[in-house]
């Protein structure tokens, strides 16, 4: 179960003007994309005969868990830290709609694969969103674009609702010489991070 770990003391935080500078505005979010080396994921995934999409995810989260800030949240007037991310992410169907999903994050990537492919199964089988069992404060907002490669990403969020989840997505792989490439898109509230904790993420994230 997902707790809070800690609140930030804004009073003594060091981004307090940050935070409120870009919280003042109409649309606080920043992104980049990236083309991320996933030429081990892919072996891997091919070796072991498992979903290489989910391999990719539970390596996102996990990185994304490794860098306090993406755990950072706006909980109504406080900054809270959870403890843990939820991985959400859309699910295609046959029939070209999507649904919201939740999975269980588990460090073993072998049984959060195996617990995540039966969600998805359970998923295509049904109709509209599934917004009620989506949407956790501590989540990451995850899409895989398999059809095509990008070389930027726009996320829907809304202001309204302050939001603050972090959003995460990768398109199609491409090959460059021996390697393939994944452009990875990374979406983040700016009063809550910069540039630099992007950077931590990239640099941790070993696909």
């Amino acid at each position: 179960m997902s707790r809070i770990e800690k609140v930030i003391d804004k009073s003594h935080w060091n981004r307090r003007e940050h935070f409120e500078h870009f919280s003042a505005l109409d649309d606080p979010f920043f992104g980049v994309t990236v083309n991320i080396d996933c030429t081990k994921a892919y072996r891997q995934a091919k070796e072991k005969g498992i979903s290489f999409s989910l391999l990719v995810l539970h390596r996102i989260i996990t990185t994304a868990c490794k860098v306090e800030e993406f755990r950072y949240r706006i909980d109504g007037d406080d900054i809270v830290c959870y403890d843990s991310l939820v991985p959400e992410a859309t699910i295609a169907r046959a029939d070209h709609t999507f649904s919201f999903a939740s999975f269980e994050y588990d460090a073993d990537e072998n049984l959060f694969i195996q617990k995540a492919k039966t969600e998805i199964e359970r998923l295509q089988h049904t109709t509209g969103l599934n917004k009620s069992d989506t949407f956790h404060p501590n989540a990451i907002h995850y899409s895989a674009v398999p059809w095509f490669t990008f070389t930027d990403m726009k996320h829907p969020t809304n202001m309204r609702s302050g939001d603050s989840v972090p959003k995460i997505s990768t398109g199609k792989f491409f090959r460059e010489g021996e390697r393939l490439l994944m452009p990875v898109s990374i979406t983040c509230h700016h009063g809550l991070m910069d540039g630099y904790h992007i950077g931590k993420f990239i640099e941790l994230l070993d696909l």
